[in-house]
């Protein structure tokens, strides 16, 4: 009985620490690693008090790694196809296909957002035409975690260039840019 307690709590303590870290901060006192933002329910940011919705970011010595602005102005609507119903305290972990239709009901952004993480950003334009379209799985090299891979189209909703963006590892050092 001893050694399977013993082995209960092994694997515990195992499973306890191999757990990733949030919200934590470097030594000079700047986020670093995985975050979790909270949004209102205009994906504006917000306290986790007041919080409807959660995702993660991700921060390198202060410098965020994945921006991102909000969404919901004046008379826009947000369509949902949640995947999961996890929480982080109060706010819903954001988890499945979210689209936002400006106030004329013209289809403007598309999230596809797996367990708080960004997986793709679909942008258009008023007329209709896409804009740009971000591919989070898609990195320059498995060293750039947080790069991705961007399409900037033109007006007429033609392909007008591609590569890849974010921030940028070289010696451990972060430095925004597109190849």
């Amino acid at each position: 009985m001893k050694l399977v307690i013993t082995l209960f709590l092994i694997s515990f303590t195992v499973a306890v620490s191999a757990q990733e870290k949030i919200n934590q901060y470097d030594a000079n006192g700047k986020k670093h690693g995985k975050w979790v933002v909270y949004w209102d329910v205009n994906w504006k940011n917000t306290d986790s008090a007041t919080a409807v919705y959660a995702r993660y970011n991700f921060f390198h010595h202060g410098s965020n790694l994945q921006p991102m602005g909000p969404c919901g102005a004046k008379g826009s609507k947000l369509e949902e196809k949640t995947r999961s119903n996890e929480m982080i305290g109060n706010a819903r972990l954001l988890d499945g296909e979210f689209k936002w239709y400006d106030d004329k009901g013209r289809l403007r952004f598309i999230f596809e957002i797996t367990k708080g993480e960004f997986v793709k950003y679909t942008e258009y334009r008023s007329s209709g035409k896409l804009d740009q379209v971000f591919d989070y799985t898609k990195h320059i090299n498995e060293d750039q975690p947080h790069s991705w891979y961007i399409i900037g189209y033109d007006k007429k909703g033609n392909k007008k260039n591609d590569g890849y963006g974010g921030v940028i590892f070289r010696n451990n050092k972060a430095g925004k840019g597109r190849d």
